[in-house]
Parts: C-alpha cells; structure tokens; sequence
C-alpha cells in the first residue's frame, strides 16, 4: 500500500499486515496529503531493493507498484518489526535460510537509512530502552521516585521480601503478551496472595518481579514524541477490576487529559534522550499523598486508545515527528524543538 508518485518524497513505514494503529495513521497521512510507504515486513519477499556500495544514494526500493530511490526517503516509522516469512520455499532448510536473509537484509536496511533521514525510532535503541531493570537502576538519577523492587527466582529471598510490606505486587519481568486465536494474552499484576506464596517454589524455573504495593489515587499514561507531551489520567481506583493493574480497563474507567508539569516532562524527556528514542510512554502513578511514582518506560508505544479517548493528537504529533530533519546524532531532543511544544494543558478532552 502506498500513497504517492513519481519524484515525491516518502515516509517508509515498516509494520505489519494486521496493525490497526498503522492503518489509522496512515489514514492520517493520507489526509494530510503525506506520501508514504507501506511495508509489512511479514512480506519483504514481495519488496524489490537494489543497495549499491558505495554509492548508497543510486540504491532503490520498489514496494507494489511505487519505485523510489533510497534518497527520496524522507523519514522512517519503525512501527513493529516481524520475522520476513517465504511459504513458497516447501524445503524448510531452505526456506529458514531464506528468511534469516530477509530478515537481516529489512533490519539492515532500517539502519542504512538512518544515516540518511530520521528513523522513529532505531531497533537497537528502543531495544536498549525496554530494559526495565536499566531504567529502574537509572530512573532515581533523574529525580524519579520507584517503588522498592526485587527480581528473582530464589523463593526464600522472594518471601523474605512480600514479608517486608503491608502489600506486594508480582508481575512478569518483561511484560509478557501473545496473540492467539481468541485474542491477546498478557500477563497482568497481582497481588502477591497467600495462594500465590505457597507457590513460589515455582519461580525457581523463571524469574519474576515484585514491587511494594503503593496506594494510588490515580495512574498517569504520559506518551512523550518529541518535544510534545500527552499525559492522560486513568482513574484505575473507581473501577475494582482496573484497582491493581489498569490495563484491565474497559469502557467505565474514567480517562482524562491531565497536565504534566514542566518539571516532570523535563525528566522524562531527559530518559528518553539518555537512550536516544523520541517516542515512548510512561506508566505512573500518583499516591495518596501527591508523590508521583516512576513504574516504566514503553519505547516504541501503543497509543490509540489514548488519543480516541481524550482527543489528545498524538497521532498528528508522530507524523511531525518522523518528518521533522534529522538532528545531531543521538539526540533525542534536539531534532523535536521546529515544532511548538504541546502538552495536555493547550488541549481540549473530547
């Protein structure tokens, strides 16, 4: 799917076949009169491409029906990387060889192109900047307050732990999520009930996450692109189903735009900027007494929801941003400061 022809300039968006967040934006883009490219990486074997070295900018890429030469790209959004796939090669030592190529060959090309246009954002950093035991060691040097966390898969140490708190929440290290047939599969936070502590002599097989359950008055999605910042408070306490973990919101958890104060927008951009990314979330909560509370950090973020809830454009925001000029290298901040700052106090809630 492409918008767009002869000598325009395009953006390059790199996804996959089923990805309604992609479709939306590109809609967007589409009515903003954007050019753009649509490439599904599931089906690279369809994508013609002719690299010359050294002559990088001679090189061209040819998606469906739209050719364009490697400097006629603009900008890239790496939305969701996927595994290349080859169905037509029945040998499978054939066809396993043929998609480790076309798998190196797409995550190459990526990276070619950054040397040359903005990349929203660089598979390497988003990958260093999910690591959450790096952003819990770092967050307090950015003036972030974190709940006391262990991470282990010794149950002694582990009980030991529970036992140092009124409450304790478990949840998995790296957020586990899998799609299936009857829909997506995730892992959610509990808490650590007597039930669950009589069974972990279990996380000897995989290690698992515990925190010090902190009452919340509120939870804070704060989506950073660029420059711009996007909080939205999810009243997660008026709903019991929502109470501990809100992603198991639905249609009565009240979501709202809510002001980031320009201190904390400062230190979580500074994150952002320490791990070289422009686009991410922030999971945080706000307690009882008014202190806020660094949980993570989510590169490479979901978003849609947010913005059809509140009205907030971060959609809008995101193609800025891939379309802003390249800046100094590793700057994540530099390369957002040609577009005016919009945080959720210059926007109306729908």
């Amino acid at each position: 799917m492409s918008s767009g022809a002869g000598s325009e300039s395009y953006v390059l968006v790199v996804t996959r076949k089923k990805d309604s967040t992609a479709d939306h934006v590109l809609r967007r883009m589409a009515d903003r009169s954007v050019p753009f490219l649509r490439l599904n990486a599931e089906d690279f074997r369809m994508v013609e491409i002719a690299l010359r070295f050294p002559n990088v900018c001679d090189s061209m890429l040819s998606i469906e029906n739209t050719r364009v030469a490697i400097s006629k790209i603009r900008g890239v959004w790496l939305r969701r990387f996927v595994k290349p796939k080859a169905p037509q090669i029945q040998e499978l030592e054939a066809r396993d060889f043929a998609e480790s190529e076309m798998d190196f060959s797409l995550r190459w090309l990526v990276d070619l192109l950054s040397n040359y246009c903005p990349v929203l954002d660089c598979e390497a950093r988003v990958l260093e900047g999910r690591n959450k035991f790096d952003q819990l060691a770092i967050a307090e040097t950015f003036g972030l307050q974190i709940p006391s966390t262990l991470v282990t898969n010794d149950p002694a140490i582990a009980k030991g732990f529970v036992e140092q708190y009124k409450a304790a929440v478990i949840k998995s290290v790296a957020g586990y999520g899998r799609q299936a047939e009857r829909g997506f599969y995730t892992v959610y936070t509990n808490f650590v009930t007597k039930e669950i502590l009589n069974r972990f002599e279990s996380i000897r097989m995989a290690p698992v996450c515990l925190q010090e359950y902190i009452e919340k008055k509120f939870e804070l999605r704060v989506t950073v692109v660029g420059q711009r910042v996007f909080g939205c408070r999810i009243d997660s306490q008026n709903t019991q189903k929502a109470k501990i973990d809100w992603r198991r919101y639905d249609s009565t958890t009240p979501h709202s735009v809510y002001n980031i104060d320009q201190e904390l927008s400062n230190r979580l951009i500074a994150i952002m900027k320490h791990y070289g990314i422009r686009f991410a979330s922030f999971d945080l909560i706000v307690t009882l007494d008014g202190r806020t509370v660094f949980l993570e950090m989510n590169p490479a973020t979901q978003f849609l929801w947010i913005e059809e809830l509140t009205g907030m454009p971060i959609t809008d925001a995101i193609i800025d941003e891939i379309l802003t000029k390249k800046g100094g290298e590793g700057d994540a901040t530099e390369q957002g400061r040609s577009g005016s700052r919009v945080d959720a106090a210059s926007v109306s809630a729908s």
